[in-house]
């Protein structure tokens, strides 16, 4: 067995790295989140807030409530920290409201995104009121650490509209969340429009530099010990009723349903009181298109001590319930609550809701991409990835959902191969090749953590059991690789992820869940098709593959001819000379020519 080691490894930005011999993986810190603040077109009308002043960031996102904050730039989510005191938290890191890098120069540091609070009156109160303001923060999460020339910085607007830094902390390593605690007394700040406002100081393109805010307070009355909250919460999002898929067709979950439901869906309950608490939590569970009750009731009461995290398993259930049809979608949506301990206890966080999507296609990711994944091959070789699924009846495989993970410089066009497997090979059999087609599109859905949706020309009919599905980018593409969506939630990558870079096949050592999913049963309109056209008889290249020089049956002297890596670079062009071409200081690969007859019509030959 090799044995493979994790390091640091700079390429255009820094990226961790897991490697055996010219065997190479890399994650990536998210470059961009496409679309995420491009859904909201409508501006933010500023709105005055009172006292208390309190967020705890627990309801879907991705935007700041606008009620409280007046700005769109951190990102809410309930995904990117292991670590939250209250289900849901505001990141922030190097990217701009729109999803995109804030420079893209590498070297770069400047202050990037800013969570500032709506207009608050403070007139009414004095230096005696006890004022402070509290938080909660934590650098990395599960995204990437800030580095120690970053910053996350925290500025009060005084009664002259100037803005003063007065808390400042520098970029570390993975910590655990941390609580700050700060007095707002000074009489500057003791006016009618008083705002405060978090900033981070990042190094875009390096990393993301996450910084992860939660429970953030401002209230009379307090004193510099009462940094928490009374209430008793839900932290991390529930695990998923199936394993090892998140989301699988109904009509193959029916067919072996005991094998495919996990053993019990984990939570975690947060208790901020000083005080033991009895909770008593139930839960629900409900078909969402039909309305039909699943399964519901009340779960065994617990305690949960003072200042700690219960860990809970609540044991699966079963499903009986008959779809329409054998390709209709069935939504079950899990709901677990408690009851509130008290009237300040914070209400929304005391639910939360998981559903599991059964549709056309097998998942094993969350469908929230914290990092990127992508894969530096040797030289002269492809750039392989093969996820295994299983069918657990016969079924019309018919293309690939893929969530490619956005990149500076952009690798939208870039072309790639999608593959089936029956078995990948070792060094006693080749590759079991069921179906290979050629010169698909890297495309980016404008949606945060969208898929595209890529179909083969013909549906693949599978007999029932393992397959492997995948990606094959062209050899010598060098440091342009193609990046997917990495989801850190989960961990199918060790178990079903396989790649090859040097002519041989791995087992991937990279903790996450590549953000691809076979998609089969009925058809489906693909986000993009693949348009090669089918060959003609008109014109055709010899010898394929070429060294230097190829021939053209069915042209004419001078017709027009351009050639195109799998960049979409053009290296080549000009006129044919005697129907043949020839080629100077071209690198191994694969290429497209692009012919022009006497008619004007433009063939394309793969060479």
């Amino acid at each position: 067995m090799k044995h493979f080691i994790i390091k640091l490894y700079l390429l255009g930005q820094l990226a961790f790295l897991v490697e055996s011999g010219q065997a190479q993986e890399f994650v990536l810190p998210l470059q961009s989140q496409v679309g995420l603040k491009e859904q909201k077109s409508t501006l933010l009308k500023k709105k005055r807030a009172t006292l208390p002043f309190f967020d705890d960031f627990s309801y879907p996102g991705p935007y700041p409530d606008p009620s409280l904050w007046t700005d769109q730039q951190a990102y809410i989510n309930n995904s990117m920290t292991d670590a939250a005191v209250s289900r849901g938290v505001a990141t922030l890191d190097a990217l701009n409201q729109f999803g995109r890098p804030y420079v893209n120069n590498q070297f770069s540091i400047k202050l990037a995104d800013s969570l500032t609070c709506q207009p608050i009156d403070l007139s009414t109160y004095n230096t005696q009121s006890k004022i402070f303001l509290s938080f909660f923060y934590q650098p990395q999460g599960l995204g990437f650490a800030p580095e120690t020339s970053d910053s996350l910085l925290l500025y009060f607007k005084n009664n002259l509209g100037n803005w003063f830094k007065v808390w400042e902390q520098r970029g570390t390593n993975y910590q655990p969340m941390k609580t700050v605690m700060l007095p707002v007394s000074d009489t500057q700040y003791l006016h009618n429009s008083f705002q405060f406002r978090f900033v981070n100081i990042a190094s875009p393109n390096i990393n993301d530099d996450t910084w992860h805010i939660d429970y953030v307070k401002l209230d009379a009355g307090r004193n510099p010990s009462d940094t928490l909250v009374n209430d008793l919460c839900f932290t991390l999002e529930p695990g998923s009723i199936l394993k090892p898929y998140t989301s699988m067709p109904y009509r193959h979950f029916t067919a072996n349903a005991s094998a495919e439901l996990s053993t019990g869906q984990d939570l975690q309950i947060r208790n901020h009181y000083y005080t033991p608490q009895n909770m008593q939590l139930t839960h629900e569970a409900r078909e969402v298109n039909s309305g039909t009750l699943i399964n519901s009731g009340a779960l065994p009461s617990a305690v949960v001590t003072p200042q700690t995290v219960l860990g809970l398993s609540i044991p699966s259930y079963p499903i009986n319930y008959t779809a329409p049809g054998p390709y209709s979608q069935v939504l079950i949506r899990n709901k677990y609550y408690f009851n509130s301990i008290g009237p300040t206890d914070v209400k929304r966080n005391d639910t939360i809701v998981r559903e599991t999507v059964f549709d056309n296609y097998f998942a094993y990711d969350d469908g929230s991409a914290e990092k990127s994944y992508f894969l530096y091959p040797a030289l002269n070789y492809p750039s392989k990835t093969a996820l295994k699924f299983k069918l657990n009846v016969a079924d019309t495989l018919r293309g690939l959902a893929i969530h490619f993970g956005p990149q500076v410089p952009s690798a939208a066009n870039k072309y790639f191969s999608m593959v089936v497997y029956k078995h990948l090979g070792d060094l006693t059999s080749a590759d079991t090749i069921l179906r290979q087609q050629d010169l698909f599109q890297v495309m980016y859905e404008p949606d945060i953590n969208g898929f595209t949706t890529y179909a083969f020309n013909q549906p693949l009919a599978l007999e029932a059991g393992n397959y492997y599905i995948g990606i094959t980018q062209p050899a010598n593409f060098g440091s342009d690789s193609i990046y997917y969506g990495l989801d850190v939630n989960t961990n199918a990558n060790l178990q079903y992820l396989f790649y090859n870079v040097d002519g041989t096949w791995y087992g991937s050592s990279a903790p996450g869940t590549v953000m691809m999913r076979p998609l089969v049963g009925q058809v489906f309109n693909p986000s993009h098709v693949d348009d090669w056209p089918k060959e003609t008889t008109v014109s055709w290249c010899y010898p394929n593959p070429f060294q230097n020089e190829i021939y053209i049956k069915g042209m004419t002297r001078n017709n027009a001819y351009e050639l195109y890596n799998l960049s979409g670079q053009c290296v080549q062009k000009g006129r044919l000379n005697q129907q043949r071409i020839s080629f100077n200081h071209l690198i191994p690969g694969t290429y497209i020519l692009y012919l022009e007859n006497d008619e004007g019509q433009v063939q394309k030959q793969k060479l």
